[in-house]
């Protein structure tokens, strides 16, 4: 016997071992008993360390624990877990006409941070929230904390003199509706670009970066990114870059050159109007493959990574309802006619959507109800569990606040200030080594 074969046989018994309630869950649609979030390791403290992400070598906690615990295609609420508890006092005086909720309504999204284990919340922007604080939840604890404090304007001065600005007096970013421009890169940083500022509404295309221990940078860049508005964006770990697509635009960030760069063609045929006609959307890389996707609002792109082409006419697909871009191109392009399926998630404004690496699927959500999976072998779309989804419809979008995290093989969605966290297990047990 070789010796890989000998160390994948002996990971698969400890793997079993230390999670092994992720392969004998409760009956379907039956949530994980509530846990109180008070990082005490499960199960004598097992641990998967060196066979996959189920654990980083530190024993699991009991939240940690009852996300791996899971059955497939479920959702769980985390117990208590409604982000306004932590939201930044009104007595602050931040402003804005939706308050704390408009973190989440105001078009704004989300990112996992794979090194803390934690979502990061951040948005509001024009008349809707002026706090530019950043939130998170931590997968460890199950409890949100506020990890900055809202820029506010000194007495004496107007808000209008204070905000409409990026950076603001402070050196910190102005709040911004955030769309889907916000990444985790692989050392736990924090990666914005792009938005609409507080309070004039104003589209912005600075580049953000946030660590804790220095917080907020304004990247000095070579180059300019993309201005402001319904941007979607995926980070490839791979190249070490962000892909960002937009309305008439493709841009590409190299991390470690602070570079941007646009790629031309996507004001012209046969790129325009194709991928020019869309409204919000949402990205994610295939990690596998090397492509990036960017959906929502009637639209979808496939593009490969590695070659700096769409490739989108070699993904058609079936299931997840009918999908045409018809009224995009209209009789003028027939040639950028594309038809197929996963119109439930195609044409929704900025759905949750990413790459589900222990299923090899994308996985969809189309802002209510049941999540989608595009096997990405047999490039079918298939509905998931719906009950215990929410239920209210998201109009606005969800954007980058429904992410897979591998290390307990489970999306998170953070849908409103007002409700509990969300949880949806595509498939069983942990993640992939």
């Amino acid at each position: 016997m070789s010796r890989a074969l000998m160390r994948a046989l002996l990971c698969a018994v400890v793997v079993a071992a230390a999670c092994d309630h992720g392969l004998k869950s409760p009956d379907a649609g039956t949530p994980p008993q509530p846990v109180d979030g008070d990082a005490q390791p499960a199960d004598g403290g097992k641990t998967c360390s060196g066979c996959g992400p189920c654990s980083s070598g530190a024993p699991l906690t009991a939240f940690e624990q009852s996300l791996i615990d899971l059955p497939a295609q479920t959702w769980w609420q985390a117990p208590a877990s409604q982000m306004r508890t932590v939201c930044a006092p009104d007595a602050l005086g931040v402003g804005g006409i939706d308050g704390c909720a408009g973190i989440i309504l105001a078009w704004s999204g989300g990112a996992y941070d794979a090194v803390h284990r934690r979502m990061v919340i951040w948005g509001g922007g024009h008349d809707d929230y002026w706090g530019n604080e950043l939130y998170a939840f931590d997968l460890r604890s199950g409890a949100w904390s506020r990890l900055t404090e809202p820029s506010v304007v000194p007495a004496g001065m107007a808000s209008n003199d204070y905000f409409s600005r990026d950076p603001l007096p402070d050196g910190k970013p102005d709040a911004r509706h955030t769309y889907d421009g916000l990444q985790f890169l692989e050392d736990g940083t924090f990666w914005a670009h792009g938005g609409s500022r507080a309070e004039d509404g104003h589209g912005t295309n600075l580049t953000w970066l946030y660590d804790d221990a220095t917080g907020w940078t304004n990247v000095a860049t070579t180059g300019t990114g993309p201005g402001g508005y319904s941007l979607s964006s995926g980070y490839d770990p791979a190249s070490g870059r962000v892909l960002v697509h937009g309305a008439q635009l493709f841009y590409i960030y190299d991390v470690k050159a602070k570079t941007w760069s646009s790629l031309p063609g996507f004001g012209f045929p046969p790129l325009w109007p194709r991928y020019a006609c869309a409204g919000d959307g949402t990205g994610a890389v295939d990690t596998k493959r090397g492509l990036f996707w960017s959906v929502g609002s009637g639209e979808v792109l496939v593009w490969d990574i590695a070659n700096g082409a769409p490739v989108t006419d070699a993904w058609a697909t079936t299931g997840g309802g009918a999908y045409t871009n018809k009224a995009c191109v209209a009789a003028n392009y027939p040639d950028q006619l594309f038809e197929g399926g996963g119109g439930a998630i195609y044409n929704v404004a900025a759905p949750g959507f990413d790459y589900d690496s222990a299923a090899d699927a994308l996985v969809a959500w189309p802002n209510a109800g049941a999540p989608y999976a595009l096997d990405l072998k047999t490039r079918t779309w298939t509905a998931g569990g719906a009950a215990g989804a929410p239920t209210s419809k998201n109009s606005i979008g969800t954007y980058g606040r429904w992410r897979y995290i591998q290390a307990y093989n489970v999306f998170i969605l953070v849908n409103s200030v007002d409700e509990n966290v969300y949880f949806y297990k595509n498939t069983e047990g942990c993640g992939p080594p």
